[in-house]
């Protein structure tokens, strides 16, 4: 069986290896790095989980981005505390990531415009309906009901518009974990505000 500690290797070499399947996760619906956990604190000090679809990813400087709904839960939360993480999982490589940034919530600018005329007409669904975590009285989908069963037109799906958020977060550390029979591989690798990027070994 192949091993990591088969051929020669570097930090260099592996987060070249981390920017390729972050890469990946932006592009294939299928891949493992598309649907990471997004970590938020919550009333000062809980951590609240969820899992977010990755939608861009920016090498320099290093920056990650997903879409939300205004109303989630996360907005206030990264309003109250911009510190927030990402947790990514490649079963078939043996990859671990944990991520570590500072998040920005972006309403009526450029990025946001931009990622929204890049969502399809059937994802702009979520946003047309109501926000999350809302308490019901009854198990329901949240979409209006005349566009359950179909795809919006694009003057329907406009009104999600208004609802329609981008959150983007600096990539400040990454802690990486390869997984292997003859002994697992960690790294850490911390990049400072102006840039420069610090390399560590760590004990798995």
């Amino acid at each position: 069986m192949p091993s990591i500690w088969d051929k020669p290797f570097s930090h260099g070499e592996i987060l070249k290896k981390i920017w390729k399947h972050l890469d990946l996760g932006v592009l294939e619906r299928e891949h493992p790095f598309h649907t990471p956990v997004f970590g938020t604190v919550a009333d000062g000090c809980t951590p609240n989980l969820r899992v977010v679809v990755l939608r861009r990813f920016w090498r320099k400087p290093p920056a990650l981005a997903f879409h939300t709904h205004i109303g989630a839960p996360k907005i206030e939360e990264i309003q109250n505390n911009s510190n927030v993480s990402f947790t990514f999982s490649h079963p078939q490589e043996k990859l671990q990531l944990c991520i570590k940034g500072k998040a920005a919530i972006h309403i009526d600018d450029e990025l946001q415009a931009e990622q929204w005329l890049a969502t399809e007409f059937f994802s702009r669904r979520a946003y047309i309906g109501e926000a999350p975590s809302q308490i019901s009285k009854k198990a329901n989908s949240g979409l209006p009901e005349e566009i359950i069963d179909r795809v919006p037109s694009k003057e329907e799906s406009e009104a999600g518009q208004a609802n329609f958020v981008v959150i983007s977060s600096t990539i400040n550390w990454i802690d990486c974990l390869e997984l292997d029979v003859r002994g697992n591989r960690r790294s850490l690798f911390t990049l400072s505000e102006n840039g420069e990027l610090e390399t560590n070994w760590l004990t798995p």
